[in-house]
């Protein structure tokens, strides 16, 4: 009998799988006979399971079940990259004989010709597009898809409910999803808000205004007294400062990410926070004015250069047909699916705006590590930092250049009038394209700016609409 036939027929006697010990090949033999030169070959065409069983296909399931199979998991490796194993099984679960747990549906796709990593720990069983074994960071399909992600979160305000990000991405299992939220977007935290379990970028956090400096004071003042800067000391010192249960009334409840806020907001020269968790830092969220695309540029839809759309803001928002779209909502109606990146899928210049954020930011790198070998002394930059804070110390460089930035924005300018004439943060935040954070936060430097100059008797700059 050839090696097909033999399998055929092992499939109709011995459904439950076989093994290969002597013992149980002599008693299989008095079923379906076969020489000891021919196991090698059964065994190349069949696979183990953790109990130790060999299986052909015909034994797991029929050909139209494996199709199925072939089809899905081609499928998702086409449209995201990877997807978990348990979630294959989880849909093929009742069609499926003796693959009960995702170990076992991970040989079994390995034997179908997929690549599957053990991940265990940092997401389960990933199944993958190709032989590209790199790490689960870096796989190209999960950081495509968190950073249309991102842009959704940017979107929605900074905060989505995590049953619409489990919606978006059927091809992943909570576990996956959330080992990837920690590796990818380090500046997104779980939070349940109104009792939903959400996702939320910690710009989406609607400090108090004076946050910055109350917790300076909180910082300079446990370093005074010679105590610990703890998640613990910092949220009692909020807690008296605001007379509220601080990290309860801001849903804060995950010390890792209270203290990278602490560290994010602190305005003193004490290097208070080197033990504070700090992920790998990603790039900020994809915007037009990051890339260089002015306001009224005109882009071309990836899959039909007809198709075109004109910039309305620096940040996302477009227009086409006469209305006003954040870009991914737009890509997600023109491509008629529930998840895009707008950034993906049109095109500036000649190339899309992905690629366009990739090229900026590799020649972002070669400048910078050039800037590292010209840069001046730090005595020098010292001297160039002498402003001084609303708090009496001086700012960092950093801090200064944030309410410059801010305080000559006319952007910004035209956000304050605004509110000044009785129009709500939350108004001006939906109709411009960000977050009711970010316009609150620049209003707010915007304010600090102007004080700081009259602290340090410096003339405003031309521009900021004194």
């Amino acid at each position: 009998m050839t090696t097909a036939e033999l399998l055929n027929a092992l499939a109709r006697e011995c459904p439950n799988g076989m093994s290969f010990d002597p013992l149980a090949v002599r008693l299989v033999r008095q079923k379906v006979s076969f020489q000891d030169f021919q196991i090698e070959a059964l065994k190349a065409r069949m696979f183990q399971l953790v109990d130790g069983r060999w299986f052909s296909q015909e034994m797991i399931s029929d050909v139209e079940t494996q199709l199925a199979i072939r089809k899905q998991a081609t499928y998702w490796l086409k449209e995201h990259g990877c997807f978990s194993v348990e979630r294959l099984l989880e849909s093929f679960r009742g069609v499926l004989r003796h693959i009960a747990t995702p170990e076992d549906c991970a040989t079994f796709l390995r034997h179908l010709g997929f690549t599957v990593l053990d991940a265990r720990g940092k997401g389960g069983f990933l199944c993958v597009e190709g032989d590209r074994r790199t790490k689960l960071a870096e796989l190209d399909g999960g950081a495509r898809e968190f950073a249309e992600l991102a842009e959704r979160l940017q979107d929605a305000g900074g905060t989505l409910a995590l049953h619409e990000i489990e919606e978006a991405m059927p091809h992943l299992t909570a576990e996956a999803l959330e080992s990837f939220r920690a590796q990818l977007l380090p500046d997104v935290h779980l939070a349940e808000i109104g009792g939903v379990p959400c996702w939320r970028s910690a710009e989406a956090i609607p400090l108090p205004e004076d946050f910055a400096e109350k917790l300076t004071t909180a910082v300079d003042t446990l370093i005074a007294l010679e105590e610990k800067v703890s998640a613990k000391n910092l949220e009692f010192a909020l807690n008296l400062f605001y007379c509220i249960r601080f990290r309860e009334e801001y849903a804060l409840p995950d010390n890792a990410t209270f203290m990278r806020i602490c560290a994010k907001h602190y305005q003193g020269d004490n290097d208070v926070f080197p033990n504070a968790k700090q992920p790998r830092v990603r790039s900020p969220n994809t915007c037009f004015r990051n890339l260089g695309v002015p306001i009224g540029a005109k882009l071309i839809f990836a899959k039909d250069s007809h198709i075109t759309c004109i910039v309305l803001d620096d940040s996302n928002q477009v227009e086409y047909d006469g209305k006003a779209w954040a870009i991914s909502t737009l890509a997600m109606h023109l491509l008629d699916v529930r998840s895009a990146s707008g950034f993906n899928h049109f095109s500036y210049e000649g190339e899309t705006l992905w690629d366009r954020r990739l090229r900026l930011e590799r020649e972002g790198e070669a400048n910078e590590n050039q800037t590292d070998r010209t840069r001046p002394p730090a005595e020098v930059m010292d001297q160039e930092s002498g402003i001084i804070g609303l708090g009496g110390r001086p700012l960092s460089p950093a801090t200064w250049r944030a309410f410059r930035n801010d305080g000559t924005s006319a952007r910004v300018s035209d956000w304050a009038r605004r509110i000044e004439r009785g129009e709500s943060a939350e108004e001006i935040a939906r109709k411009s394209g960000y977050s009711v954070s970010t316009v609150k936060l620049q209003i707010g430097n915007r304010h600090r700016y102007f004080k700081v100059c009259k602290i340090n008797r410096i003339v405003p700059e031309v521009g900021s609409d004194v």
